[in-house]
């Protein structure tokens, strides 16, 4: 969160700028199911205030700071047999469950006013066609981010003669760009944003398919059935897998542990990512991707939260202790 190498914002620059152009070809094939889609995106985001945004994401964003992950990248961990990545999805999984049982209720008892700036949208506040505003920020994203690797190349090695099953590492706009696609297959096949945090929630879930825990919580029920639910799941399946064969092709699983944070940073970050996904309505891909590429203002506060909220953390932490432990974030 230092951007030493501004790994991390190269790949979210690279995934929101290829969102934006996904959603560009979705409205141009099929406006009908892009409004679809950005309705439902807006109406799970109804009962979620400002504020609840913007300490969302700052939770989020100190997550990511003490467990050196954010909510998606959790599962890449754990599929690259990264030390102590089971301990943040630990973390994360008790999170999910202190919101719903002690907060859900309390937060989103009464709906966001419809004039809220929190539900307003950039193209109605601008006057500019969605169309438009999306095709420009998208590309501005994107070559931002090739610029952004120019200056500061992520690595110098990675490519070696012996080509490409030598790679050690790939380039994160690529890598961003390559995530931000995916939000054209959610739109078109299932008319659904991307997201993966709510895979943390789905998983808890399904303890309400037990009697005990049904009562316990029910708040939860809702996420424990369904095609919409079930594909969250798979998602964060499906990223673990992906790593996992990813690490074991390069003969770098399990990653090294000079990559992992502390056990006890691992599950208190985790704790804190997934509590603020909650509190928040969306973590870097749900909010942070696809709630900007919606141009959602609210999205805007949240990210602003998780990006603004990380910096300052790791700063201070790095002024008071004199101990610059997350300087290479």
């Amino acid at each position: 969160m230092l951007f030493k190498r501004f790994t991390m914002i190269k790949m979210f620059l690279g995934a929101v700028g290829a969102s934006m152009l996904s959603s560009c070809i979705v409205i141009l094939v099929s406006e009908p199911t892009y409004q679809t889609t950005c309705n439902a995106f807006i109406h799970r985001n109804n009962r979620i205030h400002g504020i609840h945004l913007l300490v969302g994401g700052t939770l989020i964003g100190v997550g990511m700071v003490v467990a050196g992950s954010c909510p998606g990248t959790v599962f890449v961990q754990m599929g690259s047999g990264l030390q102590n990545s089971f301990i943040t999805c630990l973390g994360a999984i008790c999170g999910v469950l202190f919101y719903y049982a002690f907060l859900f209720k309390r937060l989103t008892k009464d709906e966001v006013p419809k004039s809220s700036i929190a539900l307003r949208q950039l193209p109605e506040l601008t006057g500019i066609k969605r169309i438009y505003l999306n095709f420009m920020f998208g590309s501005i994203f994107i070559g931002t981010a090739f610029v952004l690797e120019h200056f500061v190349p992520y690595k110098s090695d990675l490519v070696t003669p012996k080509g490409l099953h030598s790679l050690v590492g790939w380039s994160p706009v690529l890598c961003g760009i390559g995530i931000g696609s995916l939000q054209l297959f959610f739109m078109m096949l299932f008319k659904k944003s991307l997201g993966i945090s709510t895979g943390f929630t789905v998983l808890v879930a399904q303890l309400c398919r037990m009697r005990f825990f049904k009562k316990l919580i029910p708040s939860l029920e809702p996420f424990a059935y369904g095609v919409q639910n079930s594909l969250a799941l798979l998602f964060a399946l499906g990223a673990i897998g992906g790593s996992f064969i990813s690490t074991v092709s390069t003969n770098q699983f399990p990653l090294s542990e000079q990559y992992g944070a502390g056990v006890w940073s691992s599950f208190f970050g985790g704790f804190l990512l997934s509590l603020g996904a909650r509190c928040a309505g969306g973590c870097t891909s749900g909010q942070g991707i696809s709630g900007v590429t919606h141009l959602l203002i609210g999205s805007l506060i949240a990210t602003a939260g998780m990006f603004g909220g990380g910096m300052l953390f790791a700063a201070g932490y790095g002024f008071i202790t004199k101990d610059w432990l997350f300087r290479a974030l």
